[in-house]
């Protein structure tokens, strides 16, 4: 999780500010684009790590193969690319108000992930805390963080993103130097929505086809297929096994957030067991 806070809090907008240099100063030399191509891959498998390792709090769940984390990889790096080429360019026409932009898409972020209702943290003021990282990393990309409908969740995630990505491009449009970019303007207004596109039609795609559940034998595949705010493609019950002894607890219980809707039952009775704890 801490490395997941740094990858979104450090690592998302320096590569931001490195493509905003490169789009700003209209010069790319080599070291540039390696860079921003190494940093743009580092923060999509850091994802893939975070959720390979949410696995490993649930013994129950069926382990992340190499084949399956590669898709897992590709869809997220197919939309997190668009989402920062969509604010870099929006900060080389307007480097003055994208600070006002990321005040406005926060703070509505976090109070989205308030009516969520998590409960991660063990204090109100440190559960805030953990609501304005959500926030953040939301800014760049989308993860589950309670109990409920993921997938309408996911829905009005990436419908909002491509609204607000579409605000950021056509701006850039209106207010760029046509001389300058003539280059490459065009491109990015065929590229960016593209692969954004891709990047959901590659996520539906490793619901359907690559999920670890789908791998098991046909005789385990006894719950609901996880996910993460995306599609669910199996109909099936629903496992609540309590963490193994010696797990850290919170991360458990995030664990079975980030992958299943539980019944309130098993709700009530992951908090009796952290109120016991306490």
């Amino acid at each position: 999780m801490l490395r997941l806070i740094e990858t979104f809090c450090e690592s998302a907008p320096q590569l931001t500010l490195m493509t905003y240099i490169i789009l700003y100063t209209n010069q790319a030399r080599t070291i540039q684009c390696v860079s921003v191509v190494a940093s743009t891959t580092s923060i999509a498998w850091m994802v893939v790590d975070y959720h390979r390792s949410l696995r490993s709090f649930l013994p129950d769940k069926a382990k992340q193969g190499w084949g399956s984390s590669v898709v897992y990889f590709l869809w997220n790096l197919l939309l997190i690319a668009p989402r920062v080429a969509c604010v870099a360019l929006f900060a080389s026409v307007l480097s003055h108000l994208i600070a006002l932009h990321f005040l406005l898409v926060w703070p509505a972020l976090v109070l989205w992930a308030w009516r969520q209702g998590t409960d991660f943290m063990d204090s109100p003021a440190g559960e805030w805390l953990y609501r304005a990282t959500v926030g953040l990393i939301w800014y760049f990309s989308w993860f589950n963080v309670a109990d409920g409908g993921t997938r309408g969740r996911s829905i009005v995630y990436h419908s909002f993103m491509i609204t607000d990505g579409a605000v950021l491009l056509a701006t850039w449009w209106y207010y760029r130097d046509s001389e300058l970019t003539q280059s490459y303007a065009i491109i990015m207004v065929l590229v960016i929505p593209f692969c954004y596109t891709l990047g959901l039609l590659v996520k539906a795609l490793y619901y359907c086809y690559f999920h670890p559940k789908l791998w098991r034998p046909r005789g385990k595949r006894d719950e609901k297929l996880e996910t993460d705010g995306s599609v669910s493609c199996l109909d099936m019950s629903t496992q609540t096994d309590t963490p193994a002894e010696g797990q850290n607890r919170r991360m458990a219980r995030h664990a079975r957030i980030f992958y299943t809707a539980n019944t309130l039952e098993t709700v009530q009775s992951n908090r009796r067991e952290g109120n016991s704890i306490v």
